[in-house]
């Protein structure tokens, strides 16, 4: 229940206040989720709210941002050695 309440915590937050709140989330969400594959989801809808430009890199920012979140967690979860929180 708690990881269905910060998904949408994650969506709404940066709609109402801004984009760039969905780093410092998506990041807090790696650390206390440690495989949040829904940020994809989320950096997929934000990257269709907000423009970041013409490029593919720019149109896809968050998505790209998330995946590569997601890469990053899945590379040290073999290495480090956290507690699931949520």
């Amino acid at each position: 229940m708690n990881r269905v309440l910060y998904f949408l915590t994650i969506i709404f937050v940066p709609v109402i206040f801004s984009w760039w709140l969905f780093i410092p989330m998506a990041l807090l969400s790696v650390y206390l989720i440690k495989l949040p594959f829904e940020i994809v989801v989320v950096g997929f809808l934000l990257d269709f709210l907000y423009y970041f430009g013409d490029g593919f890199f720019a149109k896809h920012l968050l998505t790209l941002f998330s995946l590569i979140l997601i890469i990053l967690a899945l590379f040290l979860n073999k290495k480090v050695h956290w507690q699931k929180t949520i």
